[in-house]
This record gives structure tokens, C-alpha cells and sequence, in this order.
């Protein structure tokens, strides 16, 4: 099996994992501060904006687990045909997600998630060009 395809089964369970448990990580106490930080960049304060928020994130957090398990499949499938087309949907899927998601974020004042968007982009479209010559 290839490191890059290793790596991005990586990355796809990453995204399973951590977006099963985020409902529950919004709930811990740390957590918190970053809930105030969102309520900040959207010039909102008070409690009912902090379940509100606390809401929203625990339902993303099943949008990245689903996210997760259809990469897997790509990935599985992409590396079993080794299509063109195969690995140009591994690339437009991530585009898709990160370049809009990103310009969002930073449209709305919420940098980190741009640039944690970037760096998780990178780690998935980086390594799937270095392999674009397997893919006929």
C-alpha cells in the first residue's frame, strides 16, 4: 500500500474521529473559549448566542465524520481504479471543501479556521500531486 494513500486513509479517519467527538469536546470546559472567540468575531454576546453556538458546532461535528467516511471510500476506490478521473475527484472534493470554506471563514472574521482549512488542504492536495502520475 502507498505512503500517500496511507496518509490520506490517515486523514480521513482524523476527520471521522474528531468530528464524532466534537459534540462532545464543545461541551468541555476549554472549549469554551473558543465558543467565546466565535461569539466575538460575529460582534454577539450572550447566552442564548452561546448554546446557540455551542449548537452549531456539535452538529458540524457529524458533517466532519460524514466528510470522513466518504473520503475513505474515494480514497479506497481512487487508489483501486487509479483512473484520471479517479484522482481529479480526490482533488476537486478537496478543493471544493477547502478553498470555500477558507474564503468563508476569512470573510467572517475567523481566520484560524482559514488557516487550519489551509494547512489540512495542503496535507491532502500536496501529497495526491505527488502521486498524479499513478493515476492514467
Amino acid at each position: 500500500m502507498s505512503v500517500v494513500k496511507k496518509w490520506l486513509q490517515f486523514l480521513a479517519i482524523a476527520h471521522i474521529v474528531l468530528g464524532l467527538l466534537l459534540p462532545l469536546i464543545i461541551q468541555l470546559e476549554f472549549s469554551q473559549i473558543y465558543i467565546q472567540w466565535l461569539m466575538d468575531a460575529f460582534a454577539v454576546n450572550d447566552l442564548n448566542a452561546h448554546h446557540l453556538t455551542a449548537f452549531m458546532l456539535s452538529l458540524f461535528g457529524p458533517t466532519v465524520a460524514s466528510w470522513g467516511i466518504l473520503f475513505w471510500a474515494l480514497v479506497q476506490q481512487s487508489f483501486m481504479l487509479r483512473t484520471r478521473s479517479s484522482w481529479l475527484l480526490m482533488v476537486t472534493a478537496t478543493l471544493v471543501w477547502g478553498l470555500y470554506d477558507s474564503i468563508y471563514s476569512y470573510y467572517y472574521g475567523v481566520w484560524i479556521h482559514a488557516i487550519l482549512n489551509g494547512m489540512v488542504m495542503l496535507a491532502i492536495i500536496v501529497p495526491l500531486w505527488s502521486v498524479r502520475h499513478e493515476f492514467d
